[in-house]
């Protein structure tokens, strides 16, 4: 009886053993998790900013294809004309404002108030349906640095 027992555990072990060596092997390859692709977000084009008194409207148009853009990151750079960056050194840029992307309008347009004395550097960012972001636009520059 012994014995019986004896061979039926060693069984379960084996069958056990080469359960766990088949799950191993046999799961394909092995690699690094690589997100789902999807396609680019088309990138703001035509960006043109203007500068009326001490308001600045940017003004860019909608790309028809953009299906997949649910809105807009508008991005600014603050450099003082007292102190400008070193030539060469990136510029750092924080969120002005975020817009959602209407389907039905051509032309987008966002606006606010900026002070004199400094140089404004702006670009914008599509955003898809998961927060992706997309490629940024061209730069508009505004210089109210000779403005006091």
């Amino acid at each position: 009886m012994q014995r019986g027992r004896r061979r039926a555990f060693f069984g379960w072990i084996s069958v056990l053993v080469a359960a766990s060596l088949i799950g191993m092997y046999g799961c394909g390859r092995k690699a690094p998790p690589v997100p789902p692709r999807r396609a680019p977000l088309p990138p703001v084009t035509g960006l043109i900013g203007r500068l009326e008194g001490d308001v600045v409207t940017l003004t860019w148009r909608r790309d028809p294809a953009a299906g997949a853009t649910r809105g807009y990151i508008v991005l600014r750079a603050q450099t003082s004309a007292a102190n400008p960056p070193c030539a060469g050194c990136p510029l750092i840029f924080q969120t002005a404002g975020e817009l959602s992307g209407d389907r039905g309008a051509e032309t987008i347009e966002f606006s606010e108030s900026v002070l004199p004395g400094f140089i404004y550097t702006y670009k914008v960012q599509p955003v898809g349906s998961a927060g992706d972001r997309g490629q940024d636009s061209n730069r508009v520059i505004i210089d109210r640095s000779a403005e006091n």
